[in-house]
């Protein structure tokens, strides 16, 4: 849990409705919105277009619609997603725990299905590009 922690409806309303103040939507953050997604969807696809316009929604209203990356967003996505079909029961303290890696090197982790360029594209910036390493899952 990050030092000011925010319980999971005031957050994803706070995305939603763009009352989040941008410092409290952390790397931490960003990973359990996707992992709430994931968990309250019927399926991954409904899961990946929630927490993307969530995304969209938010740094739009903050005036920062550049900051969106749509091939990272999908791609952290599908990560936390294979981790999470492992163990479906888990909460999220127990996942966040278990999963430390997507906190301490998420970029590392996707460097391994990314290539630096084609993950820094323009178009992977603005639609989702498939992976040239390794498959994402």
């Amino acid at each position: 849990m990050t030092p000011a922690h925010i319980d999971d409806r005031e957050l994803l309303a706070g995305l939603a409705d763009g009352s989040l103040p941008a410092a409290r939507f952390d790397h931490e953050n960003h990973v359990r919105v996707a992992w709430l997604c994931l968990r309250d969807a019927d399926g991954r696809a409904a899961g990946e277009a929630r927490f993307c316009n969530l995304l969209r929604t938010y740094v739009a209203g903050l005036g920062a619609s550049d900051k969106y990356h749509h091939t990272l967003s999908v791609a952290l996505l599908r990560l936390i997603d294979a981790r999470r079909r492992v163990r479906p029961e888990l909460d999220w303290p127990a996942f966040a725990a278990l999963h430390r890696e997507l906190f301490v090197d998420a970029r590392g982790l996707l460097a391994r299905h990314y290539s630096a360029a084609r993950l820094n594209s323009a178009a992977a910036r603005r639609e989702f590009v498939d992976a040239d390493g390794e498959p994402l899952p």
